[in-house]
């Protein structure tokens, strides 16, 4: 397997996305710390695959998880505040314009994991604590800060205190817009692995509205359903989700970036890492070797 290495200036990039015309790359950079360190500082930044030149186009140290518009011409992405706010901006650094931003309410408390689909709605994720009852939800909205609408609930589990939250998080998009990949947390741990760990699930449902009874997918793999799955991100040829999946019960697992179909019939090894993307000028086929662990 054939490895390109774009940058050695020694900081740490996070959850890459490549625009539309698959000639940049848009991620957030760390200009100290790293991700879950207190006290980091992020931008986001783009990077030029041709020039192999790297442009910051923020500079408040608060800004995190860019991602394309459809036309290519702005990225969205998050200011965590608090409270969290969500921009748009040009992919230069230009015109900068607020979105909207999370109320602190107890069923809005903070957002994250942004995706903007072809169909010109950006996901994004909610953390709530209604009732005591601490998960993240999936709500979508117009670029224009119009027409928000929640579109899962998170499901049915609460996270125990201490623990990473249960519920939706790091949404992807189909790539006709009309299905939402998850990675669906519960509040117990993958099987075989730390007490502290999180086990998740990748999911799937509709981009529609949602309401009481809405259907859900559960896409794990059934000979080995119970591991951390996540980042989910559907092909341009609407075929494939490539997604992080990390497991413990087997010793010949490895954790990394996987390969599966639309259905999650199988998991297919690719590489090491976490976040992917595609480029949607470079669609190749399907892996020759499965991995059914």
């Amino acid at each position: 397997m054939n490895f390109s290495r774009l940058e050695s200036d020694g900081k740490f990039k996070f959850l890459p996305h490549i625009s539309p015309d698959g000639t940049r790359i848009a991620y957030t950079r760390f200009a100290v710390g790293q991700y879950g360190v207190p006290g980091a500082v992020t931008d986001i930044a783009v990077y030029d695959l041709e020039t192999g030149m790297e442009t910051v186009i923020t500079h408040d140290g608060v800004e995190v998880e860019p991602t394309w518009s459809p036309a290519g011409n702005r990225i969205a992405y998050l200011n965590i505040g608090p409270p969290t706010s969500m921009w748009t901006i040009d992919p230069d650094g230009g015109n900068p314009a607020e979105v909207a931003r999370s109320s602190g309410g107890v069923n809005d408390m903070q957002w994250g994991d942004i995706a903007w689909s072809s169909t010109d709605w950006i996901l994004f994720s909610v953390a709530e604590n209604v009732g005591s009852c601490f998960k993240v939800r999936i709500d979508k909205i117009q670029p224009d800060g119009s027409a928000r609408t929640q579109v899962t609930d998170g499901g049915p589990n609460c996270a125990p205190p201490g623990l990473e939250q249960s519920g939706d998080a790091d949404p992807g998009w189909s790539a006709d817009g009309a299905t939402i990949y998850s990675s669906r947390g519960f509040p117990v741990p993958p099987a075989g692995g730390p007490a502290n760990a999180t086990e998740r699930k990748l999911y799937a449902f509709s981009s529609d509205t949602w309401y009481p009874g809405k259907p859900e997918r559960d896409l794990s793999l059934a000979s080995e359903p119970s591991c951390i799955e996540g980042v989910p991100k559907g092909s341009p040829d609407g075929r494939y989700v490539a997604l992080f999946r990390l497991c413990f019960d087997t010793p010949m697992s490895q954790g990394g970036i996987y390969l599966t179909d639309a259905g999650g019939s199988y998991r297919a090894f690719v590489a090491p890492g976490f976040g992917p993307d595609w480029n949607p000028r470079q669609v190749g086929p399907r892996p020759s070797g499965k991995d059914h662990h």
